[in-house]
Parts: C-alpha cells; sequence; structure tokens
C-alpha cells in the first residue's frame, strides 16, 4: 500500500514539474516571438542574410577585433557550411533571431558613416591612443586628407579558417576628395571601434541597429537587423 502511495506522489511531482516546464518554455516562446516582432527583425522571406542569399556560408565562431595603431584589425575563425538545404537555412535565420533575443550581454552594433569629413578627427583620436600623447588639433593639412580603406587581408580557404580584414586611414589630395564619398561601417559602442566587415549589412540606413547573436562583435547577421527601434 505504501510503495502504491509512494508511485502515485511520484506521477504527481512528475506531472507538476512537467506541467511547470511546459508553461515556462509557452512562455518563454511567447516572448521571444514578441521581442522578434517588436525589435522588428526581417522575416525569412524578406531578409537578406548569408543563409539565404550565399551557396557557401562562412558560420563566425570566434573573433577578434583590435586597434593596432591607427589600424583597425578583425580576425574571424569559423567553419564553411557548403550548399546547405533549405531547411538548415531556415533554421539558421530563426535561431540567429533567437539567440539575439536571448542574449544576456546585449551587445549591438550600429551602422554608420565614415565621412571624409571625420576621418582625420578619427585618425587622430586612434593615433593619441596608441601613443598615450595628447590628441591633436583636428586640423587638415594643406593638400592631403585622410579618407578610410578596407581591405581582406587572409580570405578562409580550409573547412576551418580565419578571415583577417583591416580598416586604415590613408592621405588622398583635395582633388580626390571631391571624387570620394563616405566609407559605410559598422560600429561597435563597446569598444568604440569601427569593424571592418563587409556585406549586405552596410546597405541598411544610417543609425540601424545589429543585435549581436553571441559574445563576438563579429558575431552578427543581417537576420536581426532592426527596422524598428521601439
Amino acid at each position: 500500500m505504501k510503495v502504491n502511495i509512494n508511485k502515485q506522489n511520484m506521477f504527481v511531482v512528475s506531472g507538476a514539474l512537467i506541467g511547470t516546464l511546459a508553461g515556462a518554455t509557452s512562455l518563454l516562446a511567447r516572448h521571444v516571438h514578441q521581442e522578434i516582432q517588436r525589435r522588428g527583425y526581417p522575416t525569412w522571406h524578406e531578409c537578406r542574410c548569408d543563409f539565404k542569399t550565399q551557396d557557401t556560408i562562412f558560420q563566425v565562431w570566434h573573433s577578434r577585433h583590435e586597434q593596432r595603431g591607427e589600424t583597425i584589425i578583425a580576425q574571424e575563425w569559423g567553419t564553411y557550411l557548403v550548399n546547405p538545404p533549405t531547411w538548415l537555412r531556415a533554421l539558421l535565420h530563426h535561431s540567429t533571431q533567437v539567440l539575439a533575443v536571448l542574449n544576456p550581454l546585449g551587445h549591438y552594433i550600429e551602422r554608420v558613416t565614415l565621412s571624409p569629413q571625420q576621418s582625420y578627427q578619427f585618425a587622430a583620436i586612434l593615433q593619441a591612443s596608441a601613443t598615450n600623447e595628447d590628441l591633436p588639433e583636428p586640423t587638415f593639412k594643406d593638400d592631403l586628407y585622410v579618407i578610410w580603406r578596407r581591405e581582406v587581408l587572409h580570405f578562409p580557404r580550409y573547412l576551418f579558417d580565419a578571415y583577417l580584414r583591416r580598416l586604415y586611414p590613408v592621405n588622398v589630395s583635395s582633388e580626390r576628395l571631391t571624387q570620394e564619398e563616405g566609407l559605410p561601417a559598422l560600429w561597435d559602442p563597446s569598444s568604440n571601434l569601427p569593424l571592418p566587415n563587409e556585406g549586405t549589412l552596410l546597405e541598411t540606413p544610417v543609425g540601424t541597429r545589429i543585435d549581436c547573436i553571441g559574445w563576438a562583435p563579429a558575431q552578427i547577421s543581417y537576420c536581426t537587423a532592426r527596422s524598428s527601434q521601439n
């Protein structure tokens, strides 16, 4: 008799735990869905992410983003996904949005433009921070101006390899300056530095917030670009 009572108690406790877990999962799923809508993340049909558009996807697992003098260096380590099926692409898209919502760090990247008018000032700030010197006056030279360039130093060639990019200032003459436009870039507020990244995220409007998926600034995707800033 006592054994039967213990079994009944176990069934009751197990049922209560399962019910609590199911309820919590349902609430969490509802919260994630509402938050995705509130942030204005693009749907699968609207999205322009690599998961949807690229035959080969470079999935970033870890990255390092640092300043070296006046140059910004980004190193990304990841793996290749070659011609994944559509269901896996859609799963990666939706999983990315869920991870961004549940990311407790709340890191994000902002779409900016490094205009020629701001480039000298920014280069001077980087130089001063690298040499521990006072910030020079933001004045232009008579015949030279500063603009920013983006360059890929190493392209990943193997299943697991590194992607190495840099963002650096160069001097141009006043004649060439009239032909130059501002450089679209992604700004990391946590390090107060831009990222040398390329891709469709640079085509988003200035001021767009892109939520990070993981712990590194390079772990971003078009899937988490906010069309609504509410």
